[in-house]
């Protein structure tokens, strides 16, 4: 088992193509910053223009390479999926990071246009369709890196007779199912991805000061609202995001593959994470949902 300690932090990032979902605040925006420091050409998927336009003004300011460039996408949409896939294939000649790092959680169970639960649909089938549909950009980078968030706090079981909470929902069993399922279609796409010059991790950036939760109304919005008021249960996230930045540049991570890191190392995640069944099974129930999207995408344009 690896245990990578951090050459140090200003591994420079030039002529590097980085794209983060989720980069307009919280995690992903940090994440942005340091590596827009670094010299890397940061791409940044948002969904607020306002907000969007301000923070790659910001980032901007810090870049000591291209300054970031912005996309718009609503990732709960299968169809706006797409559309960000084909707008950056014909803005990009290849991506040498992917940071799947957008995430949300709702206190009661939505359904998005596609019929999706939202929770499910944001944090697990958008980095599953994204990935799938950026990976040609990938394989033309010299070394693609593909990272997803997850977190070490993930669900130890997985039933999929409720796998977007049909039978029984609760906000908190969705997030750590979805963060399962992160890491289990790490696992899969590394072993898909074996040969190849890509590789696949995951990562755990541990309880982050962010805006995850702050859309929850009613009694679920209580324990977000509570955490955020204890300043020393959660970083802050310039310090969290030492670990996807070290994750995306680090040359002592390259080839290195299907691993999960928090802090800087690579850390063992739940017993049911090492189940390729599992995994494969899951592979397959997203692969179906993501292509029959697709399919009634196509029908209606």
């Amino acid at each position: 088992m690896l245990s990578i300690e951090p050459r140090g932090n200003e591994i420079s990032m030039s002529g590097k193509t980085v794209l983060i979902t989720g980069a307009t605040s919280g995690l992903g925006l940090a994440t942005a910053l340091l590596l827009a420091e670094r010299g890397a050409e940061v791409v940044m998927v948002g969904r607020d223009r306002k907000r969007a336009n301000f923070m790659r003004t910001e980032i901007a300011q810090y870049a000591s390479g291209s300054e970031p460039i912005l996309f718009l996408a609503d990732l709960s949409s299968q169809a706006e999926i797409h559309r960000l896939a084909e707008k950056l294939h014909g803005s990009l000649s290849r991506i040498d990071v992917l940071i799947n790092n957008a995430a949300t959680v709702f206190a009661e169970r939505e359904v998005t246009p596609d019929g999706l639960e939202k929770t499910f649909a944001v944090n697990h089938l958008a980095p599953f369709a994204l990935t799938h549909l950026l990976l040609d950009l990938l394989r033309a980078a010299p070394a693609g890196r593909i990272l997803t968030a997850s977190s070490e706090f993930h669900s130890g079981e997985l039933d999929f007779s409720n796998l977007q909470g049909q039978r029984q929902y609760n906000w908190l069993g969705a997030y750590k199912r979805s963060k399962l399922c992160n890491i289990l279609f790490t696992y899969e796409l590394s072993r898909r991805l074996a040969g190849s010059t890509i590789t696949a991790n995951c990562f755990s950036p541990g309880p982050t000061l962010t805006r995850l939760g702050d859309n929850m109304r009613g009694l679920p919005a209580a324990v977000p609202w509570l955490l955020k008021r204890i300043p020393s249960l959660l970083a802050f996230p310039e310090g969290a995001a030492r670990t996807p930045v070290y994750v995306a540049s680090s040359p002592d991570l390259d080839g290195v593959s299907g691993r999960f890191f928090r802090q800087c190392r690579e850390t063992h995640t739940k017993q049911i994470t090492y189940d390729n069944s599992v995994a494969v099974r899951l592979w397959n129930m997203s692969q179906a949902l993501y292509e029959s999207r697709a399919s009634a995408g196509s029908r209606t344009e």
